[in-house]
């Protein structure tokens, strides 16, 4: 193969592995679209309970104070899943994080299943 056929598959294969429905991805993709300000697509992590709640606790203000939480520690530099687990429509992942400051952070989410997919609950 030439060596854009292997930068071809390099790049599929990133995009295919954040792209699943398992809970620690979800958790993964919503915190990494907060640490980019990409507030709707967090939103769209949310199950409909956390987003009835994010409003009340004044919508998408709400959530770019947690992405401002993330740009005073200068970023995600990584997060690493520390536990998952699923009992049938519900899932707990707990995760720390590691900032591009140095510092680190433990967290929690539980998750739901609506319509087939994972979703933040809280």
């Amino acid at each position: 193969m030439r060596a854009w056929q292997y930068f071809i598959i390099a790049i599929l294969s990133t995009m295919l592995f954040g792209c699943g429905n398992e809970p620690d991805k979800i958790v993964i993709n919503y915190c990494t679209s907060l640490d980019t300000g990409k507030l709707d697509d967090a939103v769209s992590y949310l199950s409909t309970s956390a987003k009835q709640e994010l409003e009340k606790a004044g919508g998408k203000p709400a959530l770019a104070a947690a992405a401002d939480l993330f740009k005073s520690r200068k970023g995600i530099k990584e997060i690493k899943i520390s536990q998952k687990e699923i009992t049938g429509q519900t899932a707990l992942v707990k995760f720390n994080y590691n900032f591009n400051d140095g510092s680190t952070s433990a967290d929690f989410f539980p998750l739901v299943k609506e319509d087939g997919k994972w979703k933040i609950a809280k």
